[in-house]
């Protein structure tokens, strides 16, 4: 009779050994789940269902989409066709000059701008979309505190992504091409 006592208490120990093992385990997995790009990505696109803009900018480096746009814009510009004279080199100049000076501007009025955005835009079948879409359908590439995505089975990138210093993810650029593809 005492054998099969030790035998229950030994067993009673291993299950609850075992259970608290899983439980730690469990907690770890969704601690570090939390701090990945997949996760960002995720609660970004719960936030947009949700039309919860302030949520929307946590996961939205606005600054650095905006001067990410910029460089893309001016770099096209020069790649296209180097100037053909002075003035026209001239010109560009003064166009970069004053898009540096509207910048700020534009970083000031994004946040207002995205909010009247979610709050306006009525597509209930975009919306649908996007609450059965699933953050897996996107291969993300993590390099450090970067993070590249692209849609599953593409090579081009669609936009990239930085470790912001609370933990999660915001995305810092888009590729200009994949926002065209978003206008058709």
């Amino acid at each position: 009779m005492e054998k099969n006592e030790q035998v229950r208490k030994k067993g009673l120990i291993v299950i609850g050994s075992i259970s608290l093992a899983l439980a730690v385990l469990a907690i770890l997995a969704f601690v570090y789940a939390r701090t990945t790009p997949y996760y960002s990505l995720y609660m970004l696109k719960k936030a947009i269902v949700d039309r919860n803009a302030q949520a929307v900018l946590k996961y939205l480096d606005t600054d650095s989409i905006l001067d990410n746009m910029a460089k893309d814009v001016f770099a096209r510009i020069e790649k296209k066709e180097p100037p053909r004279n002075k003035f026209e080199e001239h010109m560009r100049a003064a166009g970069k000059d004053f898009a540096a000076q509207l910048l700020p501007q534009l970083k000031a009025q994004m946040g207002e701008s995205i909010t009247n955005l979610l709050h306006s835009y009525n597509d209930e079948q975009l919306f649908g979309n996007l609450r059965k879409a699933t953050v897996f359908a996107l291969a993300v590439t993590t390099h450090g505190n970067t993070a590249e995505v692209r849609q599953r089975g593409k090579d081009r990138i669609s936009f990239t992504m930085a470790k912001a210093p609370e933990g999660h993810w915001r995305i810092t650029s888009f590729d200009p091409e994949e926002m065209r593809l978003l206008g058709k």
